[in-house]
């Protein structure tokens, strides 16, 4: 790639924001899921002091954690840890479904 290839990509890399307003974008989506951690945390705990399943709020953080580490492989073939975590997420989270389904049945 010559000089004018690159810099036509990065503008059309940048057309919607610039590397400063992607970086708040991405540190913003990183406190919101800090935020839905702790909310989901704060119900565990409840759930736990009132003797209620735990397993449909265990579902939805592993159900996260999937999606993060099969969104990074797409991204980076190249990193098979971030297939493997997709593999054991996915099935832990369909256990964790599973065995919420059995137990409120």
């Amino acid at each position: 790639m010559n000089k004018e290839e690159i810099l036509k990509k990065s503008r059309l890399e940048n057309e919607n924001m610039d590397e400063r307003e992607r970086k708040i974008d991405e540190y913003s989506v990183y406190q919101g899921m800090i935020g839905i951690f702790i909310l989901v945390f704060l119900y565990l705990f409840f759930k736990v002091f009132t003797n209620q399943p735990v397993t449909d709020m265990l579902s939805i953080l592993t159900a996260n954690l999937t999606v993060i580490s099969f969104y990074k492989y797409k991204r980076i073939p190249d990193k098979k840890f971030f297939l493997i975590n997709t593999i054991m997420g996915a099935i832990t989270t369909v256990g964790f479904i599973t065995a919420y389904v059995i137990g409120v049945i």
